[in-house]
């Protein structure tokens, strides 16, 4: 039988403890997986510095909490068998350019190939490349959620770029009725409101260029569309990345949801734009970021597009140090806000915080608004993070796509040296997390099969 070329695909990694110490069979045993692949992806949201260095500050607006991992977690990265990582969150910049630039030095250290964040937006943009003896693999990354400043600047002539991610940015399409009650509340918050054909620019008194966009529609409602400036700009990397590779994989990083539907579905925009990144070269698209747990699959030209597998690392809970910002929120007591106040303080309270009105929930939860989906996938799980998957595509000597298994895993919440790992499932588990995947993936069309602890996508 000819030996296949495997691709592994994972999401959110937030590590910043050792995971090589850690002997839980369950875990080896994903390890094992990640590392039979060939191409090992996930999307590190993170930042390896150690608080000091060059231009190393903390963000006024970080991604949410600041995001740090020591220095020998690009060594942890390694062991664990990734040889791909894509860097455009929005934790990028949680300690501006010098936390980034650390970061990709430490990658680089370990030869880990990495992509979506540079010098300039021509850096951030480009794909990058790994060289294996079977095939050479393209990255491409982007992001559509992150604060303003934290997009690479394009360079000129005559003036440098800025540091930064690729951005993916989108505007909305909205309906007449709902446009004049937007413009009259923007005009109640003293915003500035412009008018250019279709266009309407909103955006708070003095930044000018911190812009909302609304494009007139006929139809009622609202929607989201990428924009076409960056859509261009990422299309042009990956035809150029198709003629570079042998296989391309193409990353967004997106927080954003469907609220017609619910936090398990991807944002309007997402849909179309992975399809037409598979028109332009892609082999496999994968987004990532929702926390929801999970996202649907679907298969686009025998072509795979990931939504969400959901988050492998989560150790947001024990970065060591956190800046003054984090302790400042509406609604944290006055306790908190001292200076003596310490991390665990600020996880503590922050745990302990009500519950947002939207999305219902927040983070982690069973579907909302499942519209479309089973009561099984409403009634997911009992508890936030029920479960994710690590894909493993498949693909011939032809570089065609001949298989995907699905391998459900669950993280483990005790003790605390431990917490934040992920652990195959066992098998009664695994079939409640693949039935729930086949659930909200079947408005795509996609059936996956539960076979022998992992599931399989019909293709």
């Amino acid at each position: 039988m000819t030996e296949k070329f495997k691709i592994a695909i994972t999401a959110d990694s937030i590590i910043n403890r050792r995971i090589s110490v850690c002997k839980d069979k369950g875990f080896l045993s994903l390890i094992d997986i990640i590392r039979g692949a060939d191409a090992a992806y996930t999307n590190f949201e993170s930042l390896i510095h150690n608080y000091d260095g060059p231009e190393t500050y903390p963000a006024a607006e970080p991604g949410w909490t600041s995001m740090r991992s020591p220095r020998f977690i690009g060594a942890e990265l390694k062991w664990a068998g990734f040889n791909m990582v894509s860097l455009a969150s929005n934790h990028s910049l949680d300690y501006s350019y010098g936390g980034l630039k650390s970061t990709c030095r430490a990658l680089d250290e370990e030869e880990i190939v990495h992509a979506g964040t540079g010098n300039h937006l021509g850096e951030a943009r480009e794909p990058a490349y790994l060289d294996l003896p079977k095939g050479r693999v393209a990255l491409v990354s982007m992001c559509s959620s992150f604060p303003r400043w934290g997009r690479a600047g394009e360079a000129r002539r005559d003036v440098k770029g800025r540091p930064g991610l690729n951005p993916l940015r989108f505007y909305y399409t909205v309906g007449p009725e709902l446009l004049e009650t937007i413009k009259q509340t923007a005009m109640k918050m003293g915003w500035w409101i412009a008018n250019v054909g279709k266009e309407w620019l909103f955006n708070p008194a003095g930044l000018h260029n911190t812009i909302y966009r609304f494009v007139e529609s006929d139809e009622p409602g609202m929607s989201t569309v990428a924009d076409e400036w960056d859509v261009e700009g990422n299309l042009q990397s990956i035809r150029h990345a198709r003629n570079q590779a042998d296989y391309v994989l193409v990353h967004l990083h997106n927080h954003e949801w469907d609220p017609d539907v619910g936090l398990h579905h991807p944002p309007k925009f997402v849909p179309p734009f992975a399809k037409t990144c598979i028109d332009a070269g892609a082999d496999v698209f994968v987004a990532e970021g929702s926390h929801s747990p999970l996202r649907g699959i679907e298969i686009y030209k025998n072509k795979p597009i990931f939504y969400d597998p959901g988050d492998l690392f989560a150790m947001s809970d024990t970065v060591t140090k956190q800046p003054s910002d984090v302790y400042l929120r509406a609604g944290y007591d006055p306790e908190i806000r001292k200076w003596e106040a310490t991390p665990t303080d600020f996880y503590k309270v922050r745990a302990a915080m009500p519950e947002p009105i939207y999305p219902p929930g927040g983070y982690g939860t069973k579907p909302f608004a499942a519209s479309g989906t089973s009561d099984f996938a409403k009634s997911f799980g009992s508890s936030p993070y029920s479960g994710s998957v690590v894909g493993v595509c498949s693909f011939d000597q032809k570089c065609q796509l001949t298989g995907i298994d699905l391998y459900p895993f669950t993280r483990i919440s005790k003790p605390r040296s431990r917490v934040g790992i992920p652990l195959l499932a066992n098998s009664a588990k695994a079939k409640e997390i693949i039935r729930y995947l086949e659930d909200i993936s079947a408005p795509f069309g996609t059936k996956i099969k539960f076979q022998e602890g992992r599931g399989i996508v019909r293709l």
